[in-house]
């Protein structure tokens, strides 16, 4: 992975939107941006055979309604010293769940925090500088009177890792037109 290549950072999950606005452009204009956010507005427009202006308005919309939150470099985090990834599984004291996740979100080293379902409450994507990093980490963690236990469990291999959110039509509204293109040529 490049680490001189910028993607968008798509709109977060916290919303969980289950309709979209974006029509063909907009969707067209944002996998641009996904294979890299530096292209020039200008670049995009040629690609897609649109006015410039058309694509500066289109980001400026997107940026405003939040679906284009920012813009990061993607950095080689092993480069950068943080040789380590790991799963944390937080059982929390009830009522203290949220108090403890922004606790913890506090931490440079928590990458990603979600509420789960299952045996645990939070689930903490963490990265380590090494072992004795996530072991401070964890009982430190442990210290808080409201994390009741946790489950830690190192990666070994990243086999998929891609910060870009897909823009394209969802896989089963695929399937849908696919299967409805079929049934009018009449092949099942």
């Amino acid at each position: 992975m490049s680490s001189n290549l910028l993607y968008f950072q798509p709109s977060s999950f916290l919303f969980m939107r289950r309709t979209s606005s974006l029509d063909e452009l907009d969707r067209a204009i944002l996998e641009e941006l996904n294979v890299d956010a530096r292209r020039s507005h200008r670049e995009i427009a040629h690609r897609l055979k649109v006015s410039p202006t058309t694509v500066s308005a289109r980001i400026g919309r997107l940026e405003a309604q939040g679906v284009i939150r920012g813009y990061v470099p993607i950095l080689d985090d092993e480069q950068l010293g943080w040789d380590l990834w790991a799963t944390v599984g937080i059982r929390i004291s009830k009522g203290r769940l949220r108090e403890v996740e922004e606790r913890l979100a506090r931490d440079p080293r928590a990458y990603a925090i979600y509420d789960v379902t299952g045996d645990t409450d939070a689930l903490l994507i963490g990265r380590f500088r090494d072992r004795r990093d996530l072991d401070r980490f964890v009982k430190h963690a442990l210290q808080d009177p409201h994390v009741e236990r946790t489950n830690t469990q190192v990666v070994l291999n990243r086999v998929k890792e891609d910060h870009r959110v897909p823009v394209s039509r969802r896989p089963a509204e695929r399937d849908d037109a696919d299967a409805a293109a079929r049934s009018t040529r009449g092949v099942e």
